[in-house]
């Protein structure tokens, strides 16, 4: 059991220790390497990861094969292909490591009979996703609402050290710029 998802389950929601050790029994560690993809677009997903270590990202491959990065997860991130496991379709995204990354994976349906089981766990599935959701509506406005310059000082403070673990051209497509346009931003030191 990883030590690193029981005190993150511990520091989101209070729970009792039997209900937050049969949550943790339910995960098994697996290692990707940098590159490697956790899920693949037109896949079907069965389970749900914390992130140990390493670095993550979602990202979607454009019919002319252009990439385009949705978010970045940090070590002590759950992360799940929401789409697929909900409403049981073929994955929209790609879950990749940007580093050699341990995850530990849970089955989904393994999770929702704890759920089941442990009433109490629905608190930490509720703020997970309240969590999510917060972070989506957030990425949405900067996207919508800020120029390049803005975007770019959100994602440093979202991020702090990001730009030093990730190619700037991840960066760049995350933002929705080219890695030109990140250059010329980073030139001008607008942090």
């Amino acid at each position: 059991m990883n030590d690193d998802l029981i005190q993150t389950v511990r520091s989101i929601v209070n729970l009792p220790d039997p209900v937050v050790l049969a949550f943790g029994e339910l995960f098994q560690s697996i290692h990707l390497a940098k590159g490697e993809d956790w899920v693949r677009e037109g896949e079907m997903a069965t389970q749900i990861a914390f992130l140990s270590s390493g670095l993550m990202r979602s990202y979607y491959i454009s019919p002319s094969g252009e990439v385009h990065n949705k978010h970045f997860f940090l070590e002590r991130s759950f992360l799940a292909p929401m789409t697929s496991l909900v409403l049981k379709q073929p994955s929209p995204v790609f879950l990749g490591a940007l580093e050699d990354s341990c995850l530990e994976v849970a089955s989904y349906a393994e999770v929702l009979r704890a759920f089941d089981r442990f009433p109490e766990l629905n608190r930490l599935g509720r703020v997970l996703m309240e969590y999510a959701w917060i972070g989506k509506e957030r990425r949405e406005t900067q996207l919508i609402m800020l120029d390049s310059a803005a975007r770019y000082r959100a994602f440093l403070q979202e991020y702090p050290g990001l730009e030093m673990r990730v190619p700037l051209y991840h960066i760049a497509s995350y933002l929705g710029i080219s890695a030109v346009q990140l250059s010329r931003l980073r030139s001008r030191k607008l942090t």
